[in-house]
């Protein structure tokens, strides 16, 4: 009896430990794979294997901010007197941890800005080698993120929040984004189109239907030359 207690008492113990390790309670490491790719990593502490994550289908989550435009700054003091509300929201589920950045619409992965965490407990800003990023501190459920954004000094660029958001353990939303924002008096980036002409298909004519070569306009010439001489010819008989 004593023994079967035991082995359940550490059957049970390295369950927890093994909880623990994937979840990272206290948020997502500092490594390129969640500081470039946004991509938890959850290793099991029993094979020493990295567990893969399992993507979600849907999106469930969603990143709300306060407007879609942030004024323009030249000193950390400057730049932290109007920062700009943002949320990370549940639509009807839950979840456990996240890592969001601010990166341009086109692709860059650099984080750009200051993360602030509003809500004590909840969230901490961490060094990546891309930029400052903030990141869960806690693996408890929870409906709502809070924080702030200011943005850097000379900071002109157009941006947008992209998260991932991890629902449990093995699953989890890459590419939740934000609407995009762009600085005060500063207009929308655009990519320029070049205006493009629409050519009619090519067709294929038979032999029978198709139209002869230009370069038969030169076959009138002896008739055109014959005409002028017969007329010469006339006035000639007539002074005659």
């Amino acid at each position: 009896m004593m023994f079967r207690l035991c082995v359940s008492f550490a059957v049970f113990c390295v369950l927890c430990c093994k909880i623990s390790v994937l979840s990272y309670p206290q948020g997502a490491p500092v490594r390129t794979e969640s500081c470039i790719n946004l991509q938890p990593i959850h290793m099991d502490p029993l094979t020493n294997q990295q567990v893969p994550n399992q993507q979600g289908t849907t999106r469930p989550y969603r990143i709300l901010v306060s407007q879609q435009q942030y004024q323009t700054c030249t000193s950390n003091q400057q730049c932290g007197l109007q920062p700009l509300q943002v949320s990370i929201q549940g639509q009807g589920g839950l979840f456990r941890g996240f890592i969001v950045q601010a990166r341009t619409p086109n692709g860059g992965s650099r984080s750009w800005g200051q993360f602030i965490p509003l809500q004590t407990g909840d969230s901490k800003v961490i060094q990546c080698q891309n930029g400052l990023t903030l990141t869960h501190t806690a693996n408890n459920d929870k409906n709502i993120v809070r924080f702030a954004w200011i943005p850097e000094p000379g900071m002109r660029e157009q941006v947008q929040f992209v998260a991932t958001v991890v629902q449990n353990l093995r699953t989890i939303y890459p590419g939740v984004y934000s609407a995009q924002l762009r600085p005060v008096g500063v207009s929308a980036i655009r990519v320029p189109v070049m205006p493009t002409t629409k050519l009619a298909p090519p067709t294929t004519m038979s032999s029978a239907t198709r139209e002869p070569p230009t370069t038969t306009v030169f076959n009138n010439a002896p008739f055109k030359t014959a005409g002028i001489i017969s007329f010469v010819t006339s006035v000639i008989a007539i002074l005659l």
